[in-house]
C-alpha cells in the first residue's frame, strides 16, 4: 500500500504518545527564609547537573506562609522573592526557565519549564481568590496559573485553607468560593474544571476526625507503630471527598507517608500542641475524554514527604505526574482497521464533546460556554510533512517517548496511511530576521515575519533579553508592536485580507535602550491581551551582539 493511499483512512488511529512529566512541590514554609539549605533533594536532583537522570519537563512550586512583611513585599516588586531566587539558582543550571510566578501575600506559585518547551506554552494566565476574613484578606485562599502545553490545557492551583480541627465547614466553604470565583479569559476554559488537566495542592489544612476521642499522643503512637492505613481513614479530606462535599472532582493517591503537620521547628518531633494531620496534599484531575478520538491520561508516579527539611512546622510534599495524549485506531469486529469514505474525512477534526464528563463538572454550569472546536489540519503529503515538521520539538519528544517508532519514515508511514497527521494551527510562531549588529545609543530597527492566520493580541510586545535568560520576567527593554485590532473598522476589505497573509513587519527600538556590551541578547515576541491578561511566548530570535559606535572626531581634533 502506498504511503499516500487516500482510499485507506480511519476516524481514529494509533497515534504516537506525547508524554510530559510534571514535578509538583507544596510546602508551608512558616515565614522562614531559604537560608543554609539545599533544595536539590526536595526537587529530586543530584548535587551536580551532570549526575541528574530523567529530568521532568516542568517544576511547579507551591509555597504557603512565605514571609510577606511590608518590606519584603516592596522588595518583591523589583526582584523575585528569596524563595523563587533559591529555586531558580538550582534549576537554571538544568536549563529551566521561570514561566510565571503569582503571589498573594504568603501564597506563592511558580512554574519552571525546560527551555526547549518555551514556544509550545501558550495562553498563560493567573488568578487569585482571597478567603481570609470573609474574603477581604489574602492570608488564606488560592493562587492559580493556567496555560496550554502542546495544545492541552492545564490549571495549577496552590491553596491555603482555613486552619484548626473544628473549621471543617470553613474549609469546604473556602474550596467552593475558589471554584466559583476563579475565572479565566480563555475561551472554553473559563473555570478551573474546564481544563484538560487540573492539579490542586497546598496546605489544605484538613485534620483527623475524632478530636474528642483521639488525642495527639494517640496519633503519634499510631504513627510510630506504622498504622497509617487505620489513621488515614479518619482524614477529613478523604471523608468529604467520599461524601461529595468538596474536592470530589479530584483524585488523590492516599498518602503512605506520616502526617506532615505539626513539627517542632528544627526537628522531626511532633509538636503536641496540635494533633498531627496530613494537611499538605497534592490532588489531580483529568478530563480523559475531553476530545473526540483522543484520550488524555495522567499517571502519578510518586507521592512523598521530605522529613529531612525541618525549618518549618510542616514537611514539604512532592508528587510527580506523567501526562499523555494518544489517538487509538478504530477496528471492526474482527480487529481489523476499517476504511472510511472521502466524505468522512471532514470528521477528522478533533472536537470537544458536547457533553463533558460528569466527574469534572463544576457545581454551577448554567453559564457554561458553547463547545469549542480545536482545529487540526490534515496533511497528506509525505514530503510536505517531512519538510514542515522534521524539526518540530513535538516530533522529537514523540520519537523519544515512543519505542515502537524506529525511524522518521515509519512515523510518516503510519500517520499518512491513515490520514491522521495534524498541524496545530494554534501554535503559529513569529520568525525574527537575523540581527547583524545592535548599536547602543542609536535607534535600532528589527524585522519579523508574521505567519498566515496569526492573531495578534491587543497588547503584543517584543522584549530584549540576555541570551540564556532564566525567567520570562527578566526583560531589559521592550516595545509594543503595532496592532490593527483597534483599527479594523477603519480598514477596507483588501487591507483586512492583507493582515491575514504572511507579512514582514518592522519595529524600531529607541536610542534610549541601553544594553551592556559584555553580553549577547535575544528578542522575544509575546502575544498578549494586556496587564494581567492572557500571554504566550510565540517567537524567539537568534542571539546577537551589541556595539557602541566610535564617536566622530570633532572639528577641533582635526589637524
Amino acid at each position: 500500500m502506498s504511503h499516500c493511499d487516500n482510499n485507506w483512512n480511519v476516524n481514529l488511529v494509533r497515534f504516537l504518545p506525547l508524554a510530559l512529566r510534571i514535578y509538583i512541590v507544596t510546602w508551608n514554609v512558616s515565614t522562614k527564609f531559604p537560608e543554609n539549605i539545599s533544595l536539590n533533594k526536595l526537587l529530586g536532583l543530584e548535587n551536580r547537573p551532570d549526575q541528574d537522570t530523567a529530568l521532568p519537563d516542568f517544576f511547579v512550586i507551591g509555597l504557603q506562609e512565605v514571609n510577606a512583611q511590608p518590606q519584603n513585599t516592596l522588595y518583591n516588586l523589583f526582584k523575585d522573592d528569596l524563595w523563587t531566587q533559591k529555586f531558580k539558582e538550582v534549576l537554571k543550571e538544568r536549563d529551566f526557565v521561570v514561566i510565571k510566578t503569582e503571589q498573594m501575600q504568603g501564597l506563592l506559585l511558580s512554574v519552571f519549564a525546560r527551555r526547549k518547551h518555551l514556544l509550545h506554552l501558550r495562553q498563560v494566565e493567573t488568578e487569585y481568590t482571597r478567603t481570609g476574613l470573609g474574603g477581604i484578606w489574602g492570608n488564606k485562599g488560592a493562587v492559580s496559573i493556567r496555560l496550554n502545553v502542546y495544545g492541552s490545557s492545564i490549571c495549577l492551583v496552590n491553596a491555603h485553607l482555613a486552619a484548626h480541627d473544628h473549621m471543617l465547614e470553613e474549609r469546604i466553604n473556602d474550596y467552593e468560593r475558589i471554584v466559583q470565583e476563579q475565572k479565566f479569559h480563555v475561551k472554553a476554559k473559563e473555570t478551573i474544571f474546564d481544563h484538560d488537566y487540573v492539579f490542586w495542592f497546598g496546605d489544605l489544612n484538613f485534620r483527623l476526625t475524632g478530636e474528642a476521642t483521639t488525642s495527639a499522643d494517640e496519633i503519634r503512637a499510631m504513627v510510630a507503630r506504622d498504622e497509617l492505613k487505620q489513621l488515614i481513614e479518619k482524614d477529613q479530606l478523604l471523608l468529604v471527598r467520599r461524601e461529595g462535599r468538596a474536592f470530589s472532582q479530584l483524585q488523590e493517591r492516599l498518602p503512605q507517608f506520616p502526617p506532615t503537620f505539626k513539627f517542632e521547628h528544627g526537628s522531626n518531633d511532633y509538636d503536641m500542641k496540635r494533633r498531627p494531620a496530613w494537611t499538605d496534599r497534592i490532588l489531580y484531575a483529568v478530563n480523559e475524554n475531553n476530545y473526540r478520538n483522543v484520550r488524555l491520561t495522567v499517571e502519578q508516579t510518586s507521592y512523598k514527604s521530605h522529613p529531612s527539611y525541618s525549618i518549618s512546622d510542616h514537611k514539604p510534599v512532592t508528587s510527580e505526574f506523567t501526562l499523555k495524549c494518544t489517538l487509538e485506531a478504530s477496528r471492526d469486529e474482527n480487529g481489523n482497521l476499517y476504511a472510511t469514505t472521502t466524505a468522512s474525512r471532514k470528521l477528522k477534526t478533533i472536537r470537544r464533546k458536547k457533553r463533558r464528563p460528569a466527574a469534572l463538572h463544576s457545581t454551577k454550569q448554567a453559564d457554561a460556554p458553547r463547545e469549542a472546536r480545536v482545529n487540526r489540519k490534515s496533511q497528506y503529503n509525505v514530503e510536505h510533512f517531512r519538510n514542515q515538521h522534521n524539526n518540530r520539538l513535538s516530533y522529537k519528544l514523540a520519537m523519544r517517548n515512543n519505542t515502537d517508532v524506529h525511524s522518521f519514515d515509519d512515523l510518516v508511514t503510519d500517520l499518512i496511511d491513515y490520514g491522521q497527521v495534524y498541524e496545530d494551527t494554534t501554535e503559529r510562531t513569529i520568525t525574527f530576521k537575523p540581527i547583524e549588529l545592535w548599536l547602543v545609543g542609536e535607534p535600532n530597527t528589527i524585522e519579523y515575519v508574521i505567519p498566515n492566520g496569526f492573531e495578534e493580541g491587543n497588547a503584543d510586545w517584543i522584549g530584549i533579553y540576555r541570551e540564556n535568560f532564566t525567567s520570562l520576567s527578566e526583560y531589559l527593554a521592550y516595545e509594543y508592536t503595532e496592532t490593527y485590532k483597534d483599527k479594523q473598522h477603519q480598514l477596507n476589505e483588501q487591507q483586512l485580507q492583507h493582515l491575514q497573509n504572511t507579512r514582514t513587519v518592522q519595529l524600531t527600538f529607541s536610542e534610549n535602550v541601553s544594553l551592556p556590551l559584555d553580553s549577547r541578547y535575544q528578542l522575544l515576541y509575546f502575544q498578549s491581551t494586556g496587564t494581567r491578561g492572557v500571554t504566550g511566548l510565540v517567537g524567539i530570535s537568534d542571539s546577537f551582539a551589541v556595539e557602541k559606535r566610535c564617536p566622530s572626531p570633532s572639528f577641533d581634533e582635526i589637524d
